[in-house]
């Protein structure tokens, strides 16, 4: 967002002359400009117009035959902001005041009073046209839908270069003055030149030392033009332009969540070169063609993984100058897993759990790193837990399943891959209850509707030719699979994991060689 400096009250044109012989074309440049402003008073503009041409006239060859005449220089200034002439005004009137100044002359208050009132009244101009662009068509740089956001945005086009014209004037008048070139600055902006916008505002700042105003509006829109960086996927710029922001402002916050969503989609971006690279190695012949494939397979992985742990790095330094929030705590454990970085991937997803602990798409992620760190008791425990929050989501049952495969406990393995399988593959019964009931007369189905009532849930699933039931009993957290009423798996989740820790394998037995 960008904020418009305010209007202000037009100051009260005043004349300022002295009895004393003076060079005949400066005194009569100036009573041209008295002679011209009461006729304007009256609406008599003709003669108006032409006073003040002849004004300037005068007053140009007095600036050149007594130019120690600041008074008169001042009028020339006058008569060149009424031909709205500001260049010239703006030189007129600075070369006057200074030298009023030097000369201790104390009109030089009168200079500055009528320099300022033209200076506001192009100001507040051009602050008029800025609202009037901003009311006829709030977000300049989106597409118009149909022919009348068209208009509306031609509208818009036009009070901008209004806007544009009329602080121009207003630079020209006080080259140095903030406000002017901020708002200056303000129409670039909202109209989506950001490279002019920073190129306005940069100069400001040199011209304006110490104008906080100007060096907040400076940065608002160099990050907007990282940000656009980023959008138009130039990620090699946009990570060098935040960069060199966080070498003038290294504790903001934003700035670092910025260069860490360029790192993550630069690295992103690495993917589809990736799986290319890896087909090509999969096809590629032995010896030096298998050999370059696989380099640049070795090489974009790296990039890849480099880039997800620089923009982990970030996210991180973020969420640490934002007290830890949530959201960067979540995408830098994202970006270091995703960069195979699984030791700072597991701080960050543990500070994210402190935030939010039952949260368990983290806490299945958690158990991930964990099992990449082969720590598969502490991967099952959190696993385990997430389940105990959500028995139903079938990806944690497979998740911990492939735990226990890991760890070469096949049985547990199988118990929870049963229940992913069937959630996964089968068919859920409109009525769990009736279609237990069809269990055969004394089977083990039939013993377990007697012995525990209807399940919750039940899945019909096949598997190799073979037909499955798999019977839900989400409360207890247990689930029981027949076959033709035969129970051939039993799920039970409801206790904590068994000890995965895997045993080392056996040292190999020395070779005896016969002599």
């Amino acid at each position: 967002m960008f904020a418009v400096a305010g209007a202000l009250a037009v100051l009260t044109l005043g004349l300022a002359t002295t009895a004393w012989a003076r060079n005949p074309n400066c005194a009569g440049g100036i009573q041209y400009v008295v002679q011209g402003m009461r006729d304007k008073e009256k609406g008599n503009l003709e003669d108006y117009k032409r006073e003040m041409f002849k004004a300037v006239d005068r007053l140009s060859l007095c600036s050149s035959e007594d130019p120690e005449d600041f008074e008169a220089l001042a009028y020339l200034g006058w008569a060149y902001a009424e031909l709205d002439s500001a260049p010239a005004a703006g030189a007129a009137f600075e070369k006057a005041i200074a030298g009023l100044n030097a000369k201790g002359d104390k009109k030089v208050g009168w200079a500055i009073s009528n320099r300022e009132s033209y200076w506001a009244k192009y100001f507040n101009e051009g602050v008029a046209d800025i609202q009037a662009g901003q009311a006829a068509y709030s977000d300049y740089t989106k597409e118009p839908a149909d022919e009348a956001e068209q208009t509306l945005k031609a509208e818009a086009t036009n009070k901008y270069n209004a806007a544009l014209a009329a602080l121009g004037r207003a630079a020209c008048l006080k080259p140095s003055d903030g406000r002017t070139i901020r708002n200056l600055g303000t129409v670039y902006a909202l109209t989506g030149d950001l490279v002019k916008a920073e190129s306005v505002l940069r100069e400001g700042v040199t011209t304006c030392p110490g104008d906080t105003d100007l060096v907040a509006a400076l940065a608002l829109v160099r990050r907007n033009y990282a940000g656009r960086l980023l959008d138009d996927k130039h990620y090699d710029q946009a990570i060098a332009f935040y960069a060199e922001l966080l070498k003038a402002t290294p504790n903001d916050a934003d700035l670092h969540s910025g260069l860490a969503d360029a790192y993550f989609k630069r690295a992103f971006g690495y993917e589809a070169d990736l799986s290319a690279a890896r087909t090509a190695m999969g096809t590629a012949r032995a010896g030096a063609e298998l050999t370059a494939a696989t380099q640049k397979v070795e090489d974009l992985t790296a990039k890849r993984n480099g880039d997800y742990k620089l923009a982990g790095t970030e996210y991180a330094a973020a969420s640490k100058l934002k007290s830890g929030e949530a959201d960067l705590v979540f995408n830098a454990a994202l970006a270091f897993q995703n960069g195979r970085d699984y030791a700072s991937a597991e701080g960050q997803w543990r500070e994210f759990l402190k935030i939010k602990p039952s949260e368990t798409e983290a806490m299945s992620a958690l158990g991930a790193v964990l099992a990449e760190q082969k720590r598969f008791d502490d991967a099952a425990a959190i696993l385990h837990e997430a389940l105990m929050l959500k028995p139903r989501d079938k990806t944690l049952h497979r998740q911990l399943g492939g735990v226990y495969s890991s760890a070469d406990n096949q049985a547990k393995s199988y118990e929870e891959m049963v229940v992913y399988i069937a959630m996964e593959r089968g068919t859920k019964a409109e009525d769990a209850g009736e279609a237990a009931k069809k269990a055969p007369a004394g089977s083990d189905a039939a013993k377990a509707l007697a012995a525990m009532g209807n399940p919750e849930e039940l899945y019909f699933w096949e598997a190799e030719g073979n037909k499955y039931e798999t019977w839900f009993y989400w409360s207890k957290n247990l689930a029981l699979t027949f076959q033709a009423g035969k129970q051939v798996a039993k799920s039970d989740w409801a206790a904590p994991p068994p000890k995965l820790a895997k045993p080392a394998a056996a040292p190999a037995k020395p070779v005896v060689r016969k002599k």
